[in-house]
């Protein structure tokens, strides 16, 4: 149950994602896949799954479980429906409707050999999906539930009523009862708490078969993965180790590239001085067109290069006298239910706030209600009379897809230098990178893109729903770096470990419906 991958190839519009690129990965193995934003780290799991086309061979002879950013649940079933809805599907089910329809096929049915291969095959595969339907249906879901600290509470539940985090529990819950040989999983992080996120890394752990997880959680990385592919400049490369033996190998090699690089410019230069000091004399002109003939057909090397996002970003806030940005008395929040009561709480100037907590615990909600999108069940909200607030939402909503870049952007500057010059500090440089159609863009992209329009106001008070997701590591330093650097104020939700211990100075907890201090 091998993954085999032989001379893939991928293009997206004009963009050669990979060319030719051939790796293996053994069973068993815990494998992270990382790279910048836009190399093609999803379109590698959904070109294993089939999803996308692709030029090449991918060998995988066994039941996966996919994971997606994108989380497919139908909202009007129950947590349990939906949940038990994927206990009897079968990854082989495509095939056999594709043989079944072959074998009416009357140029088949008269081929004695092919016919024999499908039937063959056919019957190998109603086998498998009898085995995995019994295996699949012996999973004792409350287990699966006690494992995941999973409420009874939300069995009944709609799924249109569940919170982003539940959802995505909703659908690890599916893979841990899919009997699944190989998971692929396309930032699983993103969504859960920091609790739960101990509770996916040992399963990750304990899980017998193969893991393949895009992820740009670092600690994540370090407690499960014995194998990083890096995606960089249409290659993938195999590094054996976790996240930080990766980092030091990576630092390693390219030293000694940079070493190799430089020693050959020198070479070169050295050559080129002895070609000029022989000069053009006919008795002269054989040695110098050899020397010459020998110099350009040595191997040229590339420049070395990390292969790191190398974007500068800067956040101008308006200023402000007043002490205080915002202060919430006796408020509650929720929907038809109050979530978290009673908040009293002063955000001072510059403070950088946190929230955390379980998923579907009201922290997005509180932060709804604060930027106005929706309303308070009680209690009052005050602002500051300077106060600029500026809301980035984890889900993106305020991305027109139907735009390119530059459009989204122009149309709020309306100045064409203003417009590549802030579309160039968050990394699109190229024309052609910022006539892509929103769309089109990876969700890191996406979420870079989203953080600029909430700036361009120079908001004073950012609300900030989970900053860091879809972002890769390098670009996460880079925007930590620039909320150190920023003179308003921050209230964010987050689960990002990395981003709370270096961006936080205050940490608030919600658990039972209140707020409560945190000591970082």
């Amino acid at each position: 149950m091998d993954i085999i991958v032989k001379r893939l190839s991928i293009t997206m519009g004009k963009n050669e994602l990979f060319r030719d690129e051939s790796f293996g990965i053994a069973y068993g193995s815990k494998v992270g896949i990382i790279g910048r934003n836009g190399v093609g780290k999803t379109t590698l799991l959904k070109a294993i799954i089939g999803k996308t086309d692709y030029n090449g061979e991918i060998t995988c002879n066994a039941r996966i479980g996919y994971f997606a950013q994108h989380i497919d649940v139908d909202p009007h079933l129950t947590f349990l429906e939906e949940l038990e809805k994927g206990l009897n599907q079968s990854t082989h089910q495509k095939r056999i409707a594709e043989i079944e329809a072959l074998m009416g096929d009357e140029k088949i049915y008269n081929d004695v050999k092919k016919l024999t291969q499908l039937t063959e095959e056919y019957s190998q595969l109603q086998s498998k999906v009898h085995q995995e339907t019994q295996s699949a249906n012996a999973t004792n879901v409350q287990d699966v539930m006690k494992r995941l600290k999973i409420s009874e509470s939300l069995f009944t539940k709609k799924v249109k009523e569940l919170s982003t985090g539940q959802k995505a529990i909703l659908s690890l819950a599916k893979i841990f009862c899919a009997n699944c040989d190989v998971l692929l999983l396309d930032e699983p992080t993103n969504h859960f708490e920091i609790d739960r996120l101990a509770i996916l890394e040992e399963f990750l752990i304990q899980f017998k078969g193969t893991v393949m997880v895009v992820t740009h959680d670092r600690f994540l990385l370090n407690r499960i993965a014995d194998t990083i592919l890096k995606i960089e400049n249409g290659k993938v490369i195999k590094y054996n180790g976790d996240y930080d033996t990766y980092k030091r190998a990576r630092l390693e090699q390219f030293d000694a590239q940079s070493k190799a690089f430089d020693n050959e410019q020198n070479y070169r230069r050295i050559q080129l001085e002895k070609i000029n000091k022989i000069g053009t004399a006919p008795k002269n002109v054989r040695q110098s067109e050899y020397r010459r003939k020998m110099l350009d057909e040595r191997e040229k090397l590339d420049v070395p290069s990390l292969d790191q996002s190398d974007f500068e970003v800067h956040f101008s806030a308006r200023p402000m006298k007043a002490p205080y940005v915002v202060e919430c008395k006796d408020l509650t929040v929720g929907y038809t239910t109050p979530l978290i009561k009673k908040i009293n709480l002063a955000i001072g100037a510059q403070q950088r706030f946190v929230i955390i907590g379980e998923n579907g615990c009201g922290k997005t909600t509180l932060l709804r209600t604060i930027a106005g999108k929706i309303p308070k069940l009680d209690g009052e909200v005050e602002f500051a009379s300077e106060c600029v607030l500026g809301y980035a939402d984890q889900d993106l909503q305020g991305l027109n897809h139907d735009k390119s870049l530059y459009d989204e952007i122009y149309a709020l500057l309306e100045d064409k230098a203003l417009t590549r010059a802030n579309l160039s500090m968050i990394g699109f440089r190229k024309t052609e990178e910022v006539e892509r159609l929103i769309g089109s863009l990876s969700m890191g992209e996406k979420s870079r893109l989203n953080l600029l329009k909430v700036l361009l106001k120079k908001p004073n008070f950012l609300l900030l729903d989970e900053p860091t997701n879809h972002l890769d590591i390098d670009a996460r330093e880079i925007i930590e770096n620039a909320f150190l650097n920023y003179d308003g104020t921050i209230l964010a939700v987050s689960h990002d470990r990395y981003f709370i211990q270096k961006v936080a100075n205050r940490i608030v907890k919600v658990e039972n419906k209140t707020m409560v201090n945190v000591k970082k």
